[in-house]
């Protein structure tokens, strides 16, 4: 039969390890979250170069936007 205290350790030592991961995947999600809005700040910011006379200034806007968000996603490591 299993020794009592070992089985004693264990069950306090398996809730804290599962504590550990959650808060350390939690972190990353808030990183994660931090670099896709940084990302789609430099995209606005991109965008807002474009010449609103400009008749397809439309389509201009949405490509530089995209590119650079693509881009700032890329350099940071987390999908577009």
């Amino acid at each position: 039969m299993q020794n009592p205290k070992a089985g004693f350790a264990l069950a306090l030592l398996v809730p804290a390890l599962l504590a550990l991961s959650i808060s350390e995947a939690g972190a990353q999600k808030q990183s994660a979250d931090a670099a896709r809005a940084e990302c789609f700040r430099q995209a606005n910011e991109a965008a807002a170069t474009v010449n609103i006379a400009n008749p397809s200034a439309t389509a201009e806007r949405n490509a530089r936007g995209v590119s650079a968000y693509r881009e700032c996603a890329r350099r940071m490591g987390i999908r577009p």
